[in-house]
């Protein structure tokens, strides 16, 4: 350890935090240090990366200098610093720099005790006011996404009155704050860019399953599936299956999973749950009204953004597992390859559920193709040889999806028997070939939804940990056949998938 904690007495440690001269006192808007949370579930296979010690980016165990200000950032300096202790109290730290800070007093007729040149502003962001004393000054901003307000200066720009027993810790500290807006501002801009290309490649679909463009959707249900997007790619099983997805893009999905785990209330921010108000979206003007939406989509990356850099103990949270603090950037490029599979495969199945088709799960498992073959009607596969993508046809006007993964097989087929111009073992394979949507997630996803009792409600949820949800992002009916066994157990003495055909009893 650097420093012993009997050089730094409770009453005099904060002498020399931030400026040499008096420290603030005490910042009392904060709000309360969130509970850490133990995992960050979502749904077999499709489960998000949990925190271990893999973390992406991190630099292998080795021995570092983090009190060296011309050394290159490392990751392991959060927990080496004592950080969360130097924020919020703690270790060698005793109270923290959140309780030493002193909120500017503006009845004061001493111009240093409410100019903030010493102490903060009230209703002032923590990070505003931070990087205005360590730097001596300044009108850095970083609550919302604006490169230009918030830029890591071109040299560390410490305040020259700083206490060199603190330098480091500053230094760190201002880096993360930087980190964390760069990461949000390029991931929005990002999302932009995904939002055109979603629309775009989803016009096919359109045209093929939705010819008369009847079906629907609520803009903020697009937005939430767009903006969850790098979250989605998280999922090891999805990353694998996007062609073309960078190593950059997969460590940043990866960081952001570890970190919501860490700090769940900013996913809720990001994704608040509960019916809102908003517009209908007609399926043929899906284009040109997700191109109006960028306001509404930086409105939901700000509020997630603003909650970090006005609640100190969710910032800690979110970045403590260290990978802000290394020198590898999380700047996303403007273009991601696969940045809006989330948003691709809500839409998919959305314009499936509206326009009649459904799954139907069969009873399993089924761990070979042979498996598959075998459970159709005609055995030996005389009605199923498996093609590609996993799909095969029953022979019956619908086609089989297996899931290797789960081991499920679902029926897919229109309710709508008759009326409907596509085939739908095509359908599936157009689904594929034109990179509408993943089908593992569209049919699993759609199951462990409906398993959960959240089908039809948000399409981001949180477990009851407060961990996130994305199962509901696939919109597609899942429903057993009448009479036939229920696929999972039995919630109250009701199976949660619904029939097939209301009139079951009838």
């Amino acid at each position: 350890m650097r420093r012993s904690s009997s050089l730094f007495p409770a009453a005099a440690v904060f002498l020399v935090l931030i400026l040499a001269a008096a420290s603030p006192l005490q910042r009392s808007h904060l709000m309360g240090i969130e509970e850490s949370l133990s995992s960050l579930s979502g749904w077999n296979p499709l489960r998000l990366r949990q925190k271990g010690s893999d973390l992406p980016l991190q630099e292998k165990r080795q021995t570092v200098n983090c009190t060296d200000l011309s050394a290159a950032f490392n990751s392991q300096c959060w927990q080496e610093l004592q950080l969360s202790n130097f924020l919020l109290g703690g270790g060698q730290w005793g109270v923290g720099w959140n309780k030493s800070t002193r909120v500017c007093d503006s009845q004061s007729a001493d111009v240093n005790s409410n100019d903030g040149t010493n102490c903060c502003l009230p209703g002032e962001a923590w990070t505003t006011c931070f990087l205005r004393l360590a730097q001596g000054g300044g009108t850095q901003d970083c609550s919302q996404i604006n490169a230009q307000f918030c830029s890591m200066p071109s040299e560390n720009a410490l305040s020259a009155g700083l206490a060199d027993s603190i330098r480091p810790e500053v230094q760190y500290i201002q880096k993360n704050i930087y980190a964390l807006n760069d990461f949000f501002t390029t991931y929005y801009n990002a999302l932009t860019a995904a939002q055109s290309d979603a629309s775009t490649t989803i016009q096919g679909l359109i045209n093929e399953v939705d010819p008369i463009k009847p079906a629907t959707f609520n803009l903020i249900t697009l937005l939430t599936a767009l903006s969850v997007g790098l979250a989605f790619l998280g999922a090891p099983s999805i990353a694998v299956t996007v062609l073309g997805l960078s190593s950059l893009a997969k460590s940043a999905a990866q960081v952001l999973t570890i970190s919501l785990q860490q700090a769940p209330s900013t996913a809720k921010a990001l994704w608040p749950t509960g019916t809102q108000n908003s517009q209908s979206v007609q399926i043929g003007n899906l284009e040109a009204e997700l191109g109006n939406s960028t306001n509404q989509l930086a409105d939901m990356v700000n509020n997630a953004v603003q909650l970090l850099m006005s609640d100190m103990p969710t910032f800690v949270k979110f970045v403590e597992s260290g990978q802000y603090s290394g020198a590898e950037s999380l700047s996303l490029p403007s273009k991601v390859e696969g940045l809006d599979y989330a948003l691709r495969t809500y839409m998919t199945s959305e314009a499936f559920a509206q326009n009649g088709w459904v799954s139907t799960p069969m009873i399993g498992p089924f761990e070979t193709v042979q498996d598959v073959e075998n459970a159709v009607i005609g055995g030996g596969g005389g009605d199923c040889t498996m093609g590609n993508n996993s799909v095969c046809t029953n022979g019956q006007g619908s086609a089989l999806f297996w899931s290797q993964p789960t081991g499920r097989v679902y029926a897919f087929a229109n309710e709508n028997a008759g009326l409907v111009g596509v085939d739908a073992y095509q359908l599936l394979q157009d689904t594929v070939n034109n990179n509408w949507a993943i089908l593992q997630v569209l049919f699993d996803g759609s199951f462990n939804c409906t398993q959960e009792g959240n089908f039809g409600d948000s399409i981001v949820n949180f477990n009851w940990d407060g961990t996130l949800d994305i199962a509901c992002i696939s919109q597609l009916p899942t429903k057993v056949e009448c009479g036939a066994a229920c696929p999972v157990a039995l919630i109250n003495n009701q199976c949660p998938f619904p029939p097939l055909n209301n009139d079951c009893d009838s």
